[in-house]
C-alpha cells in the first residue's frame, strides 16, 4: 500500500470509549509528548 493511498483512506475519530486511561499508559504518552518534535522546536 502506498503512503498516498494510506493518507487518502485516514479517519478521524469522533467518538471516543469511556473507559478510564492507566496512570502508566498516561505517564507513557507525557513522555511521549515530551519528546515529540514540534514547529520551531517548543
Amino acid at each position: 500500500m502506498g503512503i498516498l493511498e494510506i493518507i487518502k483512506k485516514r479517519r478521524s475519530i469522533r467518538k471516543f470509549k469511556p473507559d478510564p486511561i492507566s496512570e502508566e499508559v498516561l505517564d507513557k504518552l507525557v513522555e511521549a509528548l515530551i519528546w515529540a518534535p514540534s514547529a520551531g522546536d517548543l
